[in-house]
């Protein structure tokens, strides 16, 4: 056998050597992408989304079936099936505290006033500064957000018994509303339901919609008016949402939004409901545009203002740290 001159063999190893070298490059450069901008690199976003991804039951005679996808690129929200694809958002809003947002996009609303789109989400906010890894503070449901009938909740989470995981969280038949507890679903407006829900099946990976300035997976569709999706896409955990949380028993749900008199003078009888039925879907439907308007005003509010809430927010904290050792 005729040998390689020691040049030779030196030109392979060297060859390999680099290939290796930039293969290991090419993986370090792919864990530091970050297609959305907000600092946080895609593989960590996609490890908290599939970490904390809740535990969802739906209902199985539901008219819409299953939270819906949507087809990548298109300006406007176009179903492509009832396939149970769940959606999410990662982003930062301190130095030490990721919000992480979950959202099922339905094809339908099917309640009393229905209507095409619907769109529901739940919100955790996690601590990335503990020694065990991420691990999440408060969670948060929405329930009729917005609306007169908003009953959204949140609570620490070991109230829900998910701290280094998803909860368990039930959404309504037909109006997908979502609620910490299944008892809390029948306290929603409109006869709410979740008896009888069954745990929806993963039928792949959490979808991340990036932000709104950088959507990514070809999600292009969260800014378009045919839904109130982009007013879903901000903070959750509010100065103000943060001190009741913190103000509230590590083991107790509490209603964030709404007045339960109101919900109570709306939660009539179906007779009621089908006499007025006229009534009731002209009410309902100005109700939801001025909600809709309203919501996307304040989105765009909140936006615009978003530095000076997160210094507050941060400020709650740095309370709550010295309170902590003044007690010491």
């Amino acid at each position: 056998m005729k040998r390689r001159p020691p040049c030779a063999n030196f030109a392979v190893h060297l060859a390999l050597s680099l290939c290796c070298a930039y293969g290991a490059l090419a993986a370090t450069a792919g864990t530091r992408i970050d297609s959305d901008r907000d600092g946080l690199s895609d593989e960590f976003e996609r490890t908290l989304l599939e970490q904390f991804r809740p535990t969802i039951m739906i209902s199985p005679s539901d008219c819409a079936l299953r939270p819906s996808s949507f087809r990548a690129g298109s300006s406007h929200p176009e179903v492509l099936s009832a396939d149970g694809t769940i959606y999410g958002q990662v982003f930062p809003v301190s130095n030490n505290h990721i919000e992480i947002h979950y959202y099922t996009l339905w094809d339908r609303d099917c309640g009393r006033v229905a209507h095409p789109l619907d769109v529901e989400h739940l919100a955790a906010l996690i601590s990335n500064e503990t020694e065990g890894g991420s691990k999440a503070i408060y969670w948060y449901a929405g329930a009729h957000e917005k609306t007169v009938c908003d009953i959204s909740s949140g609570a620490h989470s070991a109230a829900v018994g998910a701290e280094r995981h998803g909860p368990k969280v039930w959404s309504s038949s037909g109006k997908h509303a979502l609620y910490l507890t299944q008892a809390m679903c029948k306290s929603g407006c409109g006869a709410d339901s979740c008896d009888g829900n069954v745990e929806l099946e993963h039928t792949g990976p959490v979808v991340n919609l990036g932000e709104l300035n950088a959507p990514v997976n070809g999600s292009v569709w969260i800014s378009s008016s045919s839904w109130v999706l982009s007013d879903r896409m901000v903070t959750d955990f509010s100065v103000d949402v943060v001190a009741r949380l913190e103000a509230t028993p590590t083991d107790t749900v509490v209603t964030l939004r709404g007045r339960s008199a109101l919900r109570g003078t709306i939660q009539v009888s179906d007779g009621v409901w089908h006499g007025a039925a006229t009534g009731a879907q002209n009410t309902e439907t100005s109700l939801d545009a001025a909600n809709d308007q309203t919501s996307r005003g304040l989105g765009k509010a909140t936006r615009l203002t978003r530095r000076s809430l997160i210094r507050a927010w941060k400020a709650v904290f740095r309370s709550k740290e010295a309170s902590k050792h003044l007690k010491q």
